[in-house]
């Protein structure tokens, strides 16, 4: 059966009403100038003066051009532009489409553009003004038109027309490329990315073997490439011009002066390239690493594995070795440069600024170019970076002008991990060790490797007084590890802290490795050759299970078994272990089948010369509580504190406040409302005011492991204490003379009352307390017997390789 024309005509325009095609017409005009734009609008507007006109113009057209559209879309760049008019016009009926062919140079995309619009019907503005349909016919005598007119400059005209085709070829060429990339990456992307699993399950085990002569010159010779496309060809004739040691290349304008804060990483000479950090990768995930996992500090700097970023300082001999790719965007250019480097052993940095930084967007297109290159060159897609782990950014350090691998002296070399920063002193655990270590300073070599809380500063002047070097980790994956460990334990775990501590090691050489608190323990592996040291702050078992008799529960007994199996697997691993009473140095003697020997008490103490004696201020009867809630016994201490104690203390004293430091983020721990007399507070940098206001200091914990250095900084204060057995265990305090301590709630609140009604009795209580903590607990004396544990471990260690060798001969 034949189908008649007019009714396919009906059956064409259903179709197209259906796809969301209307039947309002439109004339379209294209144009890069404003008076191409101007002369092809106002022609159509004059020959249909009923049919609105749409401009598209990569320029912004007259104000008497734009009166006469209905609607003016301007982009600056062609390929946008085209992207919006097949968009805007999908929904559109389009009449006719004007292009100007009137002698704009490189705008070939825009001059095309009409001939993409359907029903492609089309007309040509010319050079002198004229309109020209847009049909193969007339287009050739067009251009053979143009041809005649440049006759009689046949040499000039034939170069020109060279060019202009060499230009078009290459817009041409670029455009392709860049559309196929950008229909690529909307694949991967609608897909979930893809192809990061499948990258990150290709099995890639090769190394570069690249050596380069150290230059002996200085000196930065800046590269400019402008637009986004990378020009390989001529950063390598620049870099093969000039004797410069390192190159600046930037995209666009920029200001060479910054490159003096971009070259303090490359007193490694393993250093490949420094570029300004621009984002912060936080959880995103991605190809590869390119930016730091958090905002860096002005002057922090952080290895990243491909830190693209608009300027780059780079070695130019390493660059040259490397060999300049070929490519299309200059961001996968980079990250190509940087993944042969990571694989040569080269390393690259960002460093920190002082502005603003938001998360780290997609790199799609990028991300796709690299993808298929690597794809393309079986050589390259072989290659693995030497270092991955510690190329993450989620290692940061302040660079300083002398070497980690040099050695000061003869004084033991300690290198210490903690599980977060020493300095600020925002607990008990901080005060430890930033007392202990600012004290053995003089004597012992240290390089300290810190875990890093979520938006926490790192003081690294202050830090780099005490410790040779710094190093700050951020944990950037889930919990991992064993199962069968406890909670604690499995969310610090970091594969970048691991590859840290075994790199300080190689390179560093320590002559012992001393690991805070007990959830870090399983650190030791990293490093085990070297003697190890591991600082007991509790005996950690022994709380939870306090916890499991204070709130009864499968989950809370199944933790302290955990607890109980993972601490006495690794008291046995360790060359040494350091405890702060006598209570647990018996217990990690007799749980971890420790020997005597080897297993140290080395108390808290407390800065006496910092915490002076004060008299209490006058004013309203004060009560003072110090703990902070992120520990679960700080928040049991208060809730006794809150609901048993004070109903009582203000009976008698209804006057009473109470004054509670929580420490930081406290509110994480614990919500809830509170009586308008006590006053909750988080962090408080120094605490001396607030001791100089209390009338009396309180310590309610019922359940507690270690020792308690917020006791010893109030008896310091000259203040009474009243706490419970649990919170002043391991101290050896006398009850009556250093504390009061009461077991129950009811005989607790009533030795409050004696106190706050008894000034003199406080002033006698204080006194004694003061002289107690300057006989006892001074950080002189204890930093003594932590030195003579590091000299008797040593010395063991000594013996134990003359027997081996003598063993060996």
């Amino acid at each position: 059966m034949r189908i008649q024309l007019p009714a396919l005509r009906g059956c064409v325009r259903g179709l197209l009403r259906f796809l969301g095609k209307s039947g309002n017409k439109v004339a379209v005009v294209f144009g890069s100038s404003q008076e191409s734009c101007h002369k092809a609008v106002l022609h159509l507007r004059n020959g249909a003066p009923g049919v609105p006109v749409v401009l598209f113009a990569t320029v912004k057209p007259l104000a008497v051009t734009a009166a006469l559209c209905e609607c003016v879309v301007v982009r600056s760049r062609a390929l946008e532009l085209v992207m919006a008019a097949e968009r805007d016009l999908w929904r559109r009926s389009v009449a006719i489409s004007v292009g100007a062919w009137s002698g704009e140079r490189r705008q070939w995309l825009v001059k095309w553009a009409p001939f993409l619009i359907p029903p492609f019907r089309v007309l040509l503005l010319n050079g002198h003004g004229d309109f020209l349909p847009g049909t193969p016919r007339h287009i050739l005598a067009h251009a053979l038109r143009v041809w005649r007119d440049r006759g009689t400059r046949f040499g000039q005209g034939a170069r020109e027309a060279v060019h202009s085709a060499s230009d078009c070829g290459r817009t041409v060429w670029r455009k392709t490329i860049h559309l196929g990339l950008l229909a690529a990456a909307s694949v991967l992307r609608l897909a979930g990315y893809p192809h990061r699993r499948w990258y990150q399950r290709w099995r890639r085990t090769g190394t570069l073997a690249l050596s380069t002569q150290a230059s002996a010159r200085g000196g930065i010779a800046e590269f400019t490439q402008s637009g986004a496309h990378w020009d390989g060809a001529a950063l390598e004739r620049f870099a093969e011009s000039t004797n410069a040691r390192w190159i600046y290349w930037r995209q666009g304008g920029g200001n060479g002066d910054e490159t003096s804060e971009l070259t303090g990483p490359f007193t490694d000479s393993r250093a490949f390239a420094v570029s300004r950090q621009r984002y912060f990768r936080a959880w995103k995930p991605s190809l590869l690493p390119t930016a730091p996992f958090r905002t860096l500090q002005a002057g922090e700097a952080s290895r990243v594995l491909a830190p693209v970023a608009p300027a780059v300082l780079v070695d130019r001999q390493k660059l040259l070795a490397l060999g300049i790719p070929r490519c299309h965007l200059a961001e996968t250019a980079w990250m190509l440069c940087f993944w042969k480097a990571a694989a040569a052993g080269w390393r690259a940095f960002s460093v920190g600024q002082d502005q603003a930084l938001s998360e780290e967007p997609d790199r799609p297109v990028q991300e796709t170019e690299f993808l298929l290159r690597m794809a393309m060159d079986p050589a390259l897609r072989r290659l693995a970076p030497a270092e991955p782990e510690l190329a993450r950014g989620s290692i940061a350090f302040a660079p300083r002008g002398e070497c980690v691998a040099a050695r000061a002296g003869d004084r033991p070399k300690v290198l210490l991990v903690s599980p977060f920063l020493p300095f600020p002193l925002s607990h008990g655990g901080a005060v430890r060790i930033y007392n202990l270590c600012r004290r053995l300073a003089s004597r012992v070599d240290f390089v300290l490797i810190a875990l890093r809380e979520k938006d926490e500063g790192v003081e690294y002047a202050r830090l780099q007084e005490i410790f040779r070097e710094v190093y700050v980790v951020d944990i950037d994956e889930r919990a991992s590890g064993d199962a069968e460990w406890p909670g604690q334990v499995r969310q610090s775990q970091s594969q970048p802290l691991r590859a840290l501590i075994a790199e300080v090691v190689r390179e560093w050489r320590p002559d012992l490795l001393q690991i805070e608190y007990t959830h870090m323990a399983a650190y030791r592996e990293c490093a085990p050759d070297v003697p190890a040291l591991l600082v007991e702050h509790d005996l950690t078992f022994s709380l939870y299970g306090q916890l499991a008799e204070e709130r009864p529960g499968e989950e809370a007994r199944r933790e302290y078994l955990r607890w109980l199996a993972f601490e006495r697997r690794w008291l046995a691993d360790y060359d040494g272990v350091w405890t702060v009473s006598p209570d647990d140095c018996r217990r990690a003697i007799t749980e971890g089948g420790r020997s005597e020997e080897d297993t140290f008490l080395v108390p808290n103490g407390v800065d006496t010369r910092r915490f002076a004696a004060c008299k209490e201020r006058a004013g309203a009867l004060e009560i003072l509580y110090v703990g902070s809630f992120r520990h679960l016994p700080n928040v049991l201490g208060f809730e006794h504190l809150r609901r048993e104690i004070m109903p009582r203390v203000w009976e008698r004293f209804p006057e009473a406040r109470l004054r509670v430091v929580a420490g930081k983020d406290f509110e994480r721990y614990w919500i809830g409302r509170c009586d308008s007399r006590i006053d909750l507070q988080g962090f408080v940098e120094d605490l001396r005011p607030r001791y100089a206001s209390a009338s009396v200091v309180v310590v309610p914990l019922g359940v507690s492991a270690g020792t308690n250095i917020k006791v010893l900084e109030a008896m310091a204060c000259g203040k009474a204490v009243v706490s419970t057995p649990a919170g002043c265990a391991g101290l050896g305090l006398h009850e009556g003379q250093d504390v009061l301590i009461r077991a129950g709630w009811e005989g607790f609140a009533e030795a409050v009352c004696e106190l706050l009604e008894r000034p003199g009795e406080r002033a006698r209580l204080g006194s004694h307390a003061r002289r107690t903590a300057e006989l006892r607990f001074g950080w002189e004396k204890i930093a003594d017997e932590a030195y003579g544990s590091y000299m008797a471990l040593l010395e063991q260690d000594a013996s134990d390789l003359d027997m081996r060798a003598a063993a060996a001969g």
